[in-house]
């Protein structure tokens, strides 16, 4: 996303007197969001596997606005159905499923070792639809970026994940 977002005064009033009650993770957004920086730098700076929710709330509250960039959000889709569901219903490769999966599983091993989220390294393995792997990728990123490593290249291999599918 090439979207860039500035403070209202709102978002001013909040960074200065603390008077909304935003969560830490929702302050943090805020304070990065300075006029100058698009989503897809404020993403490396605070990989956050709720960063499109917060940015909505944040958004939809009044604390920031778009100055610049592309679109923030997607479109809705024109029947009004979700746009996931869309995009989740184009039809995958077997062999990009299957890649896919293995780079999952393969940066699942090489970060949190060989037994590190063996729960998730099965629900990834067992997954048989792009629908069933999408569902897990938030979990994927949350895993991957417990450890130093991980956190470091966990936006890159997101991207590079979702190239894929």
């Amino acid at each position: 996303m090439t979207a860039i977002f500035a403070k209202t005064r709102k978002g001013q009033e909040e960074i200065e007197q603390r008077s909304a009650g935003l969560s830490p993770r929702a302050r943090r957004l805020l304070i990065l969001f300075d006029g100058k920086r698009p989503v897809d730098e404020v993403r490396a700076l605070m990989p956050d596997p709720q960063l499109d929710e917060t940015l909505a709330l944040l958004l939809q509250d009044g604390f920031i606005e778009q100055i610049g960039g592309a679109t923030a959000t997607p479109a809705a889709p024109p029947d009004g159905g979700d746009a996931t569901v869309q995009v989740l219903a184009k039809p995958v490769d077997p062999k990009q499923l299957e890649m896919a999966r293995n780079f999952m599983l393969n940066s699942l091993r090489t970060f949190n070792g060989p037994y590190g989220n063996i729960d998730l390294m099965t629900r990834i393995n067992d997954s048989r639809s792009a629908s069933e792997l999408h569902a897990l990728v938030d979990d994927w990123f949350e895993s991957i970026s417990l450890t130093k490593m991980g956190k470091m290249r966990a936006v890159e291999l997101k991207g590079k994940l979702l190239a894929v599918l």
